[in-house]
Parts: structure tokens; sequence; C-alpha cells
């Protein structure tokens, strides 16, 4: 196998790698998130589909970076440097999911004050 494919390889694996597990936690804080408001089904359900989402959204860049050649030295810096940009990617999709996780919490709670404040003033009338 020559050196080219090998790194392509390693560069595929360490990224699909990281993905999946950082897709894991995240589908563990998000559900864990939404449960304070949500019951626990609906709140894993929510929390499936923002992560299907997530993992779409970062293989597609892992995708799209094992394909760019970074204008460094070596073999060696190609893979760190594609590592790098994989794992900086990584973190900002991560954040942004709990962003888009924490603005469906407050909506839902934003929600359900309404429902209250709305029949508190129904029964005060």
């Amino acid at each position: 196998m020559n050196s080219e494919l090998t790194s392509y390889l390693v560069l595929l694996v360490a990224g699909v790698t990281l993905t999946a597990l950082v897709g894991v936690i995240l589908r563990r804080s998000g559900q864990s998130l939404l449960e304070e408001v949500y019951s626990a089904p609906r709140a894993a359900g929510i929390t499936r589909l923002v992560t299907v989402g997530f993992h779409l959204f970062a293989l597609g860049i892992l995708a799209i970076i094992s394909t760019i050649d970074p204008p460094v030295d070596g073999q060696l810096q190609s893979i760190v440097t594609r590592l790098g940009v994989i794992l900086l990617v990584l973190a900002a999709s991560y954040g942004l999911t709990l962003v888009v996780l924490d603005r469906i919490k407050e909506s839902h709670r934003r929600a359900e004050l309404d429902e209250e404040f709305t029949s508190a003033m129904r029964a005060r009338s």
C-alpha cells in the first residue's frame, strides 16, 4: 500500500472515530439538557434528531478535509494539520449543536411559562 493511501486511511479512521465519540458525548449531554423540560422519551427523540444532523455535518466536513492537501512539508505534518482542522470543526460543531439544543429547551420553557401565565390570568377573570 502506498504512503498516500495509508495517510488517507489513517485520517479517515481517526476522523470517523472522533466524530462518533463526540456524537455519543453530545447525545448524552443533550438528552440530559432536554430532560429538564421534556419527558425522557421525547428528549431522547429530539436529541437523536439533532445528533444525526451533527454527524452528517461533521462527516461531510471530514470528507472534504480528507481531499485537501495542506501546504506543509511532509506526510506526517499533513496528517497532523488535517487532524487539527477536524478537531476544530468538531469542537465548533459540538458547541453549535449544544446551542441549538439549549434554544429548543428555552423555547419549550418559554411556551410553558406563557401557558401558565395565560391560565393564571384566565383564573383571575
